[in-house]
């Protein structure tokens, strides 16, 4: 720097006094002019320096101490905070995963079903050891454990167990933890279903991961972490040994401190007292949902140790930048000072961010170029900054954009997977993205049959113009967008509907779109299936902007979605189509396998009864007539006996003998005439099937029965009288059955009807009428046949064997008790009906015959009876 004096100013008036009294002007001159403004400028910048360095570094210190204090506390903090959220995470997870076993209600499912879910739950979630499920009244139904055997249906009572009613109260209990073999922390986790009957599901969680965090965290050399539950015990610390002694933690400053503020410190209680009475640094986090308290110590000595070595080297750096500060001022104090400030607020509004700073400095060495570089440097950085800007926001908008569309398609996806089946939700879920993504006003989806087009699915459509076009065909007009895509099968984009020659040339129906709706912008999106084409979907905007290519290949994505939807729709109807029908056969061919070893084995006990019944017949004639001429042999005997001479008591003696034998002789024969027509039954049942089955008028075969009935009750009782009553449903119809059987059945029935009544009428005092109804009644695929008496009833205990092979009620030799079983077997076995009574003591009785109107299989064989 230079200093150039003018010759009228005092300083060089005074160097011209100085060169009379022969000194050197200049020399005296710059003695005086240095020696002041060294001095000054020196002890000014040395002042300057020395202050804004000492209050620099106490500032520093103060500022340091309390960042360096509040950064340990932070660090800390987010170390507790991020075991504690790992803590929350991991019991959130087990929650997460015992929620899907309390979905369904105990009335849903089998146990065995919930025995397997409960397994891979196990496997799927290696902290569970044991899961218990119990009902909604409290009972335990199932528990499957890694520790012990499982059980089903123990029946253990846990209505009054917190772990119950607590989860029931409030969805979720979270139990107290406990040891388990005094090694392992353990917990109960019990978890309630949405419904009521869903029950409990209770698991328990074993807790050595939270263990294993807290011993992974490292703090400092010395420092460590714990937890603490609500009542301050302790429950997971690198010292097993304290946990294990059930320590408790909540007589500690800091614990009470974190207690009180929900899980966290206030920053007035950073320092406290461990167990141990050290001074540690504290910070803690809260373990939701366990109300758990995650806290992490660092002893104070070993916290601050980092910061008292560096406020020594702080202290030596201000001691040597205070020599430095007057050396510099020796040197630099003259040329520094505006240069510098200078350049300090140029970088200071730069750094700020105001780019448009420029620094002026003219001192013609290198701090002007240094000026200048900053100056340069801040042109380019607003030059850049400004480029960056508008990458980022044109990156910005491409992101955003970008990310709606992927979240629309996601929608759609989830919608399609939630909705198997189902195309309703799925098209408004497309209609809906498209017209928000692409910002139009309203959209509408098409089907197309060949000839025309009808509304799929349409959204925010104008109520006027939905109502003109509701159930209505869509035939397309020559010249119009729709015609244009049944054409070629390509995307049409209209830019102004009012600008196109079919709304130009066509009528209100055609300008319906516009003058009704007010769309202006359209762009129609055919719907294809290899190159078929299905529909489309449209959308429309009611100003005129056309639509962009991104939006334009967006709604051609959904429609190819939607082309997905259909396909897997009729898949999915003929897949259920086709196990409808393969259900229906399966049960078919079940039930003719079932009639058909019925058959067989009817057919093989009929063999074996005809054996039987033949080899009984014969030693049976033998007895009956050996007892028949033993009884007139007596009647000789008693004969011949007359004419012998024999006192008065040996003849009454012979006479009571004789007559005791006759009349065990006459109960021989009674007894062998009722089993002698056990036999002819036992043949008459076991005799071959009548034939094939064919269709038969029911009502014919009911009206048959009850004359031939009728008759043989008159043959065989000729004072035998019963008033008949006939409800024929003209309905009934054809039926495929034997008809031969069903008539053995029939007649059976109202036999035992006919007996029923004419017993009632022996015992009668008043003026009883027998009676007889029959009835039939079409059920549609069936057909019921009623036959009622009014005669005796059966008893209850008698009801329960009705249909048991010879059991019968009737005096000996007149019934066998095989009427009503071969019935059974006929109706039930043979014909795959079924057979009831309704019937009540002294009042009357009622036998139901249901049978189906075409039989299970048609090359079913006739059974034997």
């Amino acid at each position: 720097m230079s200093i150039s004096l003018h010759p009228d100013t005092p300083q060089a008036r005074t160097a011209a006094s100085a060169a009379a009294a022969g000194v050197v002007p200049g020399e005296a001159a710059g003695r005086g002019i240095r020696t002041r403004l060294f001095t000054k400028y020196v002890a000014l910048f040395v002042a300057v320096v020395a202050i804004a360095l000492l209050a620099n570094g106490l500032f520093e210190v103060f500022f340091y101490y309390r960042e360096h204090k509040a950064a340990l506390i932070r660090v800390q903090h987010e170390q507790a905070e991020a075991a504690a959220a790992k803590i929350g995470q991991f019991v959130k997870e087990i929650e997460s995963q015992l929620g899907w076993t309390t979905q369904l209600p105990w009335s849903a499912g089998s146990i065995e079903q919930r025995r397997f879910d409960a397994q891979r739950l196990l496997r799927q979630v290696p902290a569970v050891t044991e899961l218990a499920q119990v009902d909604a009244t409290g009972k335990e139904r199932l528990r499957v454990s890694r520790l012990a055997m499982d059980a089903i249906d123990s029946g253990i009572d846990l209505s009054a167990d917190p772990k119950f009613t607590e989860a029931v109260a409030h969805k979720v209990y979270y139990g107290p933890v406990y040891f388990r073999r005094e090694s392992e922390p353990y917990m109960t986790l019990a978890l309630a279903g949405a419904r009521k009957d869903a029950g409990v599901s209770i698991a328990e969680v074993n807790l050595k991961l939270i263990w294993d965090v807290v011993s992974q965290i490292k703090v400092g050399e010395h420092g460590h972490a714990y937890v603490v539950g609500p009542e301050g015990r302790l429950i997971a610390h690198p010292d097993i040994s304290l946990v294990l002694r059930n320590t408790d933690m909540s007589g500690l400053a800091q614990v009470r401190a974190a207690q009180a503020g929900g899980g966290t410190l206030s920053d007035a209680l950073p320092e406290a007292r461990n167990i141990q009475g050290q001074k540690v640094l504290t910070t803690s986090a809260p373990i939701e949902p366990l109300h758990w308290t995650m806290l992490v110590e660092l002893p104070v000595e070993e916290a601050y140790a980092a910061l008292y070595a560096s406020l020594q080297r702080l202290a030596i750096v201000l001691l040597a930048a205070s020599i430095f500060a007057v050396l510099a001022g020796i040197f630099l104090a003259r040329r520094m000072v505006g240069p510098i400030q200078a350049l300090r607020s140029g970088a200071e509004r730069i750094g700020g961010g105001d780019f448009s700073q420029r620094i002026s400095i003219k001192t013609g060495d290198e701090l002007e170029g240094l000026a200048d570089q900053f100056n340069d440097m801040g042109a380019r950085l607003q030059e850049s900054y400004a480029d960056l800007e508008n990458k980022v926001e044109r990156r910005t908008a491409e992101l955003s954009e970008t990310l709606e569309q992927q979240t629309a398609t996601s929608e759609v996806l989830e919608v399609i997977s939630s909705s198997p089946g189902e195309l309703a939700p799925v098209f408004y879920k497309m209609l809906e993205n498209a017209t928000r993504v692409c910002g139009a006003s309203f959209g509408v989806m098409n089907l197309w049959d060949g000839e025309s087009f009808t509304i799929a699915a349409d959204y925010n459509v104008p109520a006027a113009f939905a109502a003109s076009r509701k159930d209505v065909e869509i035939r397309p007009r020559p010249n119009s967008a729709l015609a244009e895509v049944v054409r070629t099968r390509e995307v049409v984009h209209v830019h102004d509907v009012r600008n196109t020659p079919a709304y130009l040339a066509g009528g209100p129906a055609v300008r319906a779109i516009s003058d009704v709706a007010g769309a202006r912008t359209i762009v129609i999106v055919p719907m294809l299936k290899e190159n078929e084409l299905i529909g489309t979907i449209a959308v429309y905007r009611k100003e005129v902007r056309p639509f962009a290519d991104k939006q334009i290949a967006l709604v051609e994505n959904f429609t190819k979605q939607a082309v997905i939807a259909i396909e897997n729709a009729r898949l999915l109807k003929q897949l259920r189509e086709r196990t409808t029908e393969l259900s229906q056969s399966l049960d078919n061919l079940r039930t003719a396998q079932d009639r058909l070893i019925q058959t067989e084995k009817l057919a093989s006990l009929g063999q074996l009864t005809a054996g039987i019944a033949h080899e009984i017949k014969n030693p049976l004639n033998f007895v009956n007539n050996f007892s028949s001429v033993s009884t007139e042999l007596i009647d000789e005997l008693n004969q011949a006996l007359q004419s012998a001479s024999l006192d008065g008591k040996t003849k009454e003696e012979v006479d009571e003998l004789t007559g005791m034998l006759k009349s065990n002789l006459e109960k021989v024969v009674q007894h062998g005439k009722r089993a002698d027509s056990i036999v002819r039954n036992m043949l008459l049942h076991s005799r071959a099937g009548s034939g094939e089955h064919r269709p038969s008028d029911i009502n014919a075969i009911v009206e048959e029965s009850l004359n031939l009935a009728y008759h043989g009750a008159r043959a065989e009782r000729p004072a035998f009288n019963v008033t008949l009553e006939r409800e024929f449903d003209p309905g009934a119809g054809m039926v495929d059955v034997y008809p031969q059987e069903i008539a053995r059945v029939l007649l059976n029935l109202i036999s035992n009807g006919f007996y029923a009544a004419a017993k009632r009428k022996e015992s009668a005092t008043d003026g009883f009428e027998p009676t007889l109804n029959a009835a039939t009644k079409n059920l549609g695929d069936k057909v019921e046949i009623r036959i009622r008496d009014n005669g005796t009833g059966i008893p209850p205990e008698v009801k329960a064997k009705l249909f048991n092979p010879f059991f019968t009620t009737k005096p000996a030799g007149e019934g066998t008790g095989l009427g009503l079983s071969m019935s059974h077997d006929i109706v039930v076995k043979q014909h795959g009906g079924t057979i009831d009574v309704n019937t009540t003591p002294g009042v009357f009785t009622e036998f139901i015959i249901t049978l189906p109107r075409q039989m299970a299989a048609d090359d079913t064989p006739g059974g034997k009876n």
